[in-house]
């Protein structure tokens, strides 16, 4: 009998042990939503995936919820106060104190205070939640519309996976109205500075719900060009002030079907994109038509920014840094030296670069 309890002992412990280890798996999983930032003094030597500079102010955002700015042009740099510890990705500020910053776990930051300090506005929790209520409102004032219960069943799926989708971008048109798009095809829009975030992808021609990874303003006023997964582009209008009637189509002259991470825009109003392989190309017509960029051979792009001169500079993850002069038909490698793996660039104070990785933050002397 102590050999039959013991067993029916165990058999009952393995029995609860599942539903206690998913609580407990829950619970971490999304305690990074909750929990706020540490302070590091490690930060501006940890991994960084973007840096740009909004009017005399730079920012770096990195893994852990670290949120950098730098006021001496990337030299010293002080710690934001972020609420939580899911990674930033991107960073934008329409004006010198309002700012938003998004991330993994589908989480929207916003900063009063010149990016000092945030507040979560909204994460991947709300974005299943709010967008099935959103998309069943409107399937039942459309019932003709078949498109809706398709974005139905993409909201269940995303409740069901939980908070595990990033944004990878966010742009501001004003300080009321910003996009933010990412993995999956995701997009929202906020048209009240962030009280209200709605879904956009009845909007975006995105059938198979690709990441969408970059975008660069198109000549012309509210027009843009974005790149995305396997080959995903699109041109948006948003210059409409019906939301309803902004629109993004898909580009059906695609130059190579693999993922582009990074595209610029040229002092020419051409579009330069950057992806796996080290592939760039280069479209002056919104993508009717392609040019092969002439470059060295190089690991994938990652990241790419116009200089205030005009230069175009492009930077592969292995730590290359190439340069263009001529708006991007070319771009030769610039002579800097060992950099080590890099995610993102901004141009620095004088001839310098901002260089960000996995090691953190490092400036560097651009050859004239």
């Amino acid at each position: 009998m102590r050999i039959r309890t013991t067993i029916l002992g165990a058999l009952v412990a393995l029995a609860l042990l599942p539903p206690l280890c998913a609580q407990a798996q829950k619970q971490f999983e999304y305690d990074i939503l909750e929990l706020p930032a540490v302070p590091s003094e490690k930060a501006t030597k940890s991994m960084i995936y973007t840096i740009k500079k909004f009017g005399d102010r730079y920012f770096a955002t990195g893994h852990r919820g670290h949120i950098l700015y730098s006021d001496d042009g990337g030299d010293t740099w002080t710690q934001a106060e972020v609420p939580v510890r899911s990674s930033i990705l991107d960073i934008d500020f329409p004006t010198p104190e309002k700012g938003w910053a998004v991330g993994h776990e589908g989480v929207i930051l916003h900063s009063e205070d010149g990016g000092k300090t945030w507040v979560k506005q909204f994460d991947g929790i709300r974005y299943g939640k709010e967008g099935l209520a959103y998309y069943q409102k409107l399937a039942e004032e459309n019932p003709d519309n078949e498109a809706y219960p398709a974005y139905e069943g993409e909201m269940e799926f995303a409740i069901s996976q939980g908070a595990d989708k990033p944004f990878f971008r966010v742009h501001c048109l004003s300080e009321t109205q910003c996009y933010a798009v990412g993995a999956y095809g995701m997009v929202l829009l906020t048209e009240d500075g962030g009280k209200t975030w709605l879904p956009r992808l009845h909007t975006i021609e995105n059938d198979s719900f690709y990441h969408v990874f970059d975008f660069s303003p198109l000549p012309g006023s509210g027009r843009y060009f974005l790149s995305g997964e396997a080959g995903l582009f699109l041109v948006a209008d948003i210059s409409n002030p019906d939301r309803e009637k902004r629109y993004a189509r898909k580009v059906h002259s695609i130059p190579w079907e693999g993922s582009f991470f990074t595209s610029t825009d040229t002092a020419d109003g051409a579009i330069v994109l950057g992806g796996l392989r080290g592939r760039m190309f280069r479209t002056a017509d919104a993508g009717d038509t392609w040019t092969v960029v002439e470059k060295p051979p190089t690991s994938a792009i990652v990241d790419s920014t116009k200089l205030s001169d005009g230069r175009l500079v492009a930077v592969g993850v292995a730590g290359e840094v190439l340069v263009s002069t001529d708006n991007g038909f070319s771009f030769t490698r610039a002579d800097i030296g060992e950099v080590g793996r890099v995610n993102a660039v901004a141009e620095g104070p004088g001839n310098t670069l901002l260089l960000g990785g996995p090691k953190g933050i490092k400036k560097v002397t651009l050859p004239q």
